[in-house]
């Protein structure tokens, strides 16, 4: 059985998603398509910015808890 489509998206991250969600409101045949999990990377497993921010937290809380203090300052 073969299918024809208007447009086939390679992953499911936030762009490809929109991409495909207004091509099918828009009546296309949309075909999407991934090796991994739906969502992509930046929901998945975190985009560098929030795993920098993360981070930094983290390192934060350390020294923190090295100097002894309980409460977030």
């Amino acid at each position: 059985m073969s299918r024809k489509f208007d447009l086939v998206v390679i992953g499911t991250g936030s762009a490809a998603s929109t991409v495909a969600h207004e091509c099918r409101s828009a009546g296309w045949e949309v075909a999407i398509v991934d090796s991994r999990p739906f969502g992509g990377t930046c929901a998945l497993r975190g985009c560098d910015p929030k795993k920098v921010l993360v981070g930094a937290a983290e390192v934060v809380d350390w020294v923190r808890r090295m100097n002894g203090s309980r409460c977030p300052r």
